[in-house]
């Protein structure tokens, strides 16, 4: 029993660093017009941390983005903007 909480552990604890975490709504907003799977919302305090489930994909869309070698659809980009923004008012 010991060995199965242990791998379970293990497995929960790589889990949690499997996911990209940012504050910044703007490049949030990019991860999801480039199809980036939000996993969830955590707020501290005022501070909202937008949880994506490919850490990988987004730590290099995150690099390009910080390059200004990321291109989106303006519109799409817009609307991605305005979701999440609802999304964090309608946690209050």
């Amino acid at each position: 029993m010991h060995h199965l909480n242990n791998l379970i552990f293990n497995s929960m604890a790589k889990n949690q660093t499997d996911f990209y975490k940012t504050k910044d709504l703007a490049e949030a907003a990019m991860l999801t017009v480039k199809k980036q799977k939000l996993t969830t919302i955590e707020r501290e305090g005022r501070i909202c941390w937008f949880v994506f489930a490919d850490k990988t994909a987004c730590e290099q869309l995150a690099n390009d983005y910080n390059y200004d070698e990321v291109l989106v659809d303006a519109r799409s980009f817009h609307e991605a903007m305005s979701r999440l923004k609802g999304r964090i008012f309608s946690m209050n």
